[in-house]
């Protein structure tokens, strides 16, 4: 511990060090030049001298840029040192506010070049801290210093973030990195120009042996697929759900679900599309299934007939109509910080009555179409909409 509070005491003296140091650095490089006097010697004594103090400006702003440059490379570097002797975690949230702080103070240029060449060197340091998102898609917390350097690139050089990015996807460094570096590229697509590189890169990353014991950033990478959205995203991630499933990957498969959910909720028309009571589609834990197929309109005609083909479905796990019964038609949500998404939007409670009021308007006509068995979730479904 007391390695530790030496290991940040220096870390604050070298943050502040620099800070003083790029202060005096930018009043060097502002500083005019004197004017020079004539000259009997002939030609343009003026513009020679002008010239002059302009190139001893220049090269005066290069040898700050390069010295303010070196400075945050070993803040960077002394920083890694202090998490590495660190046991604390407070103290590890500190410091990690204190790094972001120091290099944001730099100039933009500068800092991105100094995090830059830092990646380079594949050097890192665990934080102790978890992978955790916070709003806007920024990390509320990183588990390494690479980590972190990542997550503020975008902010300082937008370009450079996004071929840092493309190269840790082609190195593999790691799951939680991965997940930045898509994170970084999805924020340079602003015109859709990336869209299918993106898709690619998290399809290679579903492909990864990360996937068979998944660190917090490979599940939060999920949030890709609801930003690409389409019916091949959607086929791809419900063959994940099923594999995971079926050898009991618990952490992927929820992930996957979460996906699944927020894909339907902006695109109900998907469930149309990839619907199958033979398919893959029927191999889904039952609840999951079942929360998924409550997200139906059955207002809408294809959605209907999905609806009556589900219930009317021979494969139902004991209980799953029952739950279904229960939240059919699904009104919840989920809520939280992403990579890359937002929330979507909340219904009011006034479009919620009016959404359950159309529902029922559709059951009797669909309760006439399924076996017996099933007409007794609709009845259930009914009844509770009545209430």
């Amino acid at each position: 511990m007391i390695r530790g509070i030496r290991s940040w005491f220096l870390l604050g003296l070298c943050a502040a060090a620099i800070v003083g140091c790029l202060l005096v650095l930018n009043f060097k490089t502002t500083a005019k030049p004197r004017s020079a006097g004539g000259d009997a010697r002939g030609g343009n004594p003026r513009a020679e001298s002008a010239n002059r103090a302009a190139s001893s400006v220049a090269d005066k702003s290069a040898a700050a840029t390069n010295q303010g440059e070196a400075e945050i490379y070993a803040l960077i570097q002394r920083s890694a040192e202090a998490f590495r002797a660190n046991r604390d975690d407070e103290l590890a949230v500190l410091m990690l506010r204190e790094l972001r702080d120091a290099i944001r103070q730099a100039p933009e240029e500068v800092a991105a070049a100094a995090v830059v060449a830092f990646l380079k060197t594949g050097d890192d340091s665990p934080t102790g801290l978890p992978f955790e998102i916070g709003p806007d898609g920024m990390m509320e917390a990183v588990p390494s210093v690479r980590s972190a350097l990542l997550d503020l690139l975008p902010s300082l050089d937008p370009m450079a973030a996004l071929e840092v990015a493309r190269g840790i996807m082609d190195q593999r460094t790691s799951a939680d990195e991965y997940a930045l570096a898509l994170r970084n590229m999805a924020w340079n697509d602003l015109d859709g120009d990336l869209k299918s590189e993106l898709s690619g890169r998290f399809m290679d990353l579903l492909k990864s042996p990360w996937l068979d014991r998944p660190s917090a950033g490979f599940l939060e990478a999920f949030d890709i697929a609801v930003e690409v959205g389409g019916g091949p995203m959607f086929d791809r991630i419900v063959a994940l759900a099923s594999e995971a499933t079926a050898k009991s990957n618990t952490a992927a498969s929820r992930a996957a679900f979460m996906s699944l959910d927020r894909m339907i909720i902006r695109d109900r028309a998907l469930l149309t599309a990839a619907f199958s009571a033979d398919g893959a589609w029927m191999n889904f834990a039952p609840q999951q299934r079942a929360a998924l197929m409550s997200r139906l309109d059955i207002t809408e005609p294809g959605q209907r007939d999905v609806f009556s083909r589900y219930l009317s479905a021979t494969s139902h796990a004991d209980g799953e109509l029952e739950y279904f019964a229960k939240v059919f038609p699904n009104a919840n949500f989920l809520y939280g910080h992403r990579l890359v998404t937002a929330d979507d939007a909340t219904p009011t409670i006034d479009e919620v009555k009016a959404a359950d009021t159309s529902v029922m308007a559709e059951l009797d006509a669909v309760e006439a179409t399924v076996p017996e068995a099933a007409k007794g979730a609709i009845r259930t479904i009914r009844e509770r909409l009545k209430r």
